[in-house]
């Protein structure tokens, strides 16, 4: 006679299954990072990193990183804040997901993701203000990002921070002619 413990125990898993779904593998971590598993996360910013003008360069090179596969961004994030991420998405052949769930846990804004385990040490980026004042870039210039600076502040930040030059432009004539005064003038 056959064991009816083990058919139980398969009966109930597949019972439950059906009226539950399938069980999920460390559920809990994928509620942070935006469904994905943490280590298939290359860097991930948050709500606030999402917002800020101008593009992260640790984003930039995760998307170039030759394991990243998706782009996913919360729909919580402010989406016009995101289309720079999307254009380098696009540009680094990458797929990208916006995605929304009440299960969402924490402050993951966007999530640069592997298809497989990576195991990046470091995911988190810290923002883009400390890292500039820690290299000694005056704070109003920080503030201008997105905007034209003079050749003196331009220089200043290819010295000290040549990753972010990327988020800024030189100021121009028309600049000048309207009464644009480079931050460090102010």
């Amino acid at each position: 006679m056959k064991d009816n413990s083990t058919d139980k125990s398969s009966l109930e898993k597949a019972l439950l299954a059906g009226i539950y779904g399938p069980p999920e593998l460390k559920k809990e971590e994928r509620r942070y990072f935006l469904g994905q598993f943490r280590e298939r996360v290359i860097k991930v910013l948050t709500f606030e990193q999402v917002a800020e003008p101008g593009t992260y360069p640790e984003i930039r090179e995760a998307m170039a990183h030759p394991l990243a596969r998706r782009l996913i961004i919360s729909r919580r994030a402010k989406l016009p804040a995101t289309n720079e991420y999307l254009q380098l998405a696009r540009k680094h052949n990458l797929a990208f997901t916006l995605v929304d769930s009440p299960e969402f846990k924490g402050q993951a804004g966007l999530v640069v993701a592997a298809a497989q385990a990576v195991d990046a040490k470091e995911i988190t980026i810290p923002s883009r203000r400390e890292r500039l004042l820690a290299a000694g870039i005056p704070q109003a210039v920080i503030e201008a990002t997105g905007q034209g600076l003079c050749k003196t502040c331009l220089d200043l930040l290819a010295r000290k921070a040549p990753q972010e030059v990327k988020n800024y432009r030189k100021a121009n004539l028309i600049d000048l002619l309207l009464g644009y005064k480079c931050p460090c003038n102010r």
